[in-house]
């Protein structure tokens, strides 16, 4: 039974170190017969105005991508203090992950890349990020399949550093070579 839950910790660790960006598909079959229609407002009524991206702190971007990359180059060094100094001390995922770190660190060498790392919004003391990352194995005794994770992460302010809070899988492609 342990076995299993450590199993589940580690795929869902990997996954957050490792979610790739795929290309968007048409879906198949052809469109749906007849013409769009289109809606216009009473004369009255005035159109919503467009949605106005908010001009995102240049500082805080960088402060913020800083932390994704500093506990990127922690776990590939293998510095498990470096990494956790990295999550945020309240998030729910601060033990799994240093056991997760604990278990790879010990059994298996990555190679992390990050390909796309942006910083989607800013909230106050909150911030979204969204990670393009491969994950390859380059040695060790255990089971690992190069991927490629999209991960979008949650930021929290610790006082006034911005640290790792949560993430979430949003797309993971294996590789094949």
């Amino acid at each position: 039974m342990k076995a299993h839950i450590l199993r589940r910790m580690i795929l869902g660790w990997i996954v957050i170190c490792s979610i790739p960006i795929l290309p968007a598909q048409d879906l198949p079959g052809s469109s749906l017969p007849g013409s769009s229609t289109t809606i216009v407002p009473p004369a009255n009524e005035v159109a919503p105005a467009a949605v106005v991206k908010k001009e995102l702190d240049p500082a805080m971007v960088k402060e913020i991508k800083d932390v994704v990359k500093t506990n990127i180059f922690a776990v590939s060094k293998r510095n498990i203090n470096m990494a956790l100094s990295t999550i945020h001390p309240e998030s729910p995922t601060a033990e799994s992950s240093k056991d997760m770190m604990t278990y790879i660190f010990a059994r298996l060498q990555l190679k992390y890349t990050i390909q796309q790392l942006e910083v989607k919004e800013i909230d106050g003391d909150e911030a979204k990020v969204e990670v393009l990352q491969v994950t390859q194995k380059l040695s060790g005794n255990a089971a690992f399949r190069d991927n490629r994770v999209k991960m979008l992460h949650t930021m929290k302010r610790d006082g006034k550093k911005w640290k790792m809070f949560s993430s979430e899988a949003l797309l993971i492609e294996y590789l094949k070579y």
